[in-house]
């Protein structure tokens, strides 16, 4: 497992905690909302979760790029991640 997944299922884990906490203390949803405020606030909780695995996921790209700029590689514009075979063939895999 990766620094940026470990990273990312435990802020997905606080940010779940928390808006759970808000959500059933502090938000008066239901009053403003009416029958609509469940789907709201399950939708606020899936653009938490996103925010949540996106960072993970860009502390994944950093630290990628921090070790290619060390080697000397140029990954100032975009990484230069190892060939993976997909069915067989090489694939090369650039994240810009």
């Amino acid at each position: 497992m990766s620094l940026g997944a470990l990273l990312a299922v435990v802020s997905l884990v606080v940010v779940s905690l928390l808006f759970g906490l808000y959500a059933s203390n502090f938000s008066s949803n239901d009053k403003n909302y009416g029958s609509l405020a469940g789907v709201i606030v399950i939708l606020l909780w899936l653009w938490l979760a996103n925010l949540a695995l996106l960072f993970g996921s860009e502390f994944d790209a950093e630290l990628e790029r921090g070790r290619q700029l060390q080697t000397g590689i140029a990954a100032e514009e975009e990484l230069h991640l190892p060939y993976d075979t997909i069915g067989g063939g090489h694939v090369a895999l650039c994240v810009a």
